[in-house]
């Protein structure tokens, strides 16, 4: 994991999730990975969701969206 990836998922400690959600079993598992594996690599698409969490989640870790707010996945979905 690159250091922006560990800071996402490190951030999603302080968020509230609904209980038994995907994104949260997704976030619990970035932030295992973070802390007990950092030199693991992600896949591109677990990169994409990364990110996508982060924006979904912006209001609740304002800091690391000011950050990384520029990235391509950090944005609205598009239908």
């Amino acid at each position: 994991m690159t250091t922006e990836q560990i800071e996402i998922a490190k951030a999603f400690v302080n968020v509230t999730f609904l209980p038994g959600s995907w994104n949260k079993r997704f976030a619990q598992t970035m932030m295992i990975k973070a802390t007990n594996s950092p030199e693991e690599n992600i896949s591109e698409k677990s990169n994409e969701w990364l990110y996508r969490l982060l924006y979904t989640y912006r209001r609740q870790i304002p800091r690391t969206y000011e950050r990384y707010k520029d990235n391509q996945f950090c944005k609205k979905l598009s239908k």
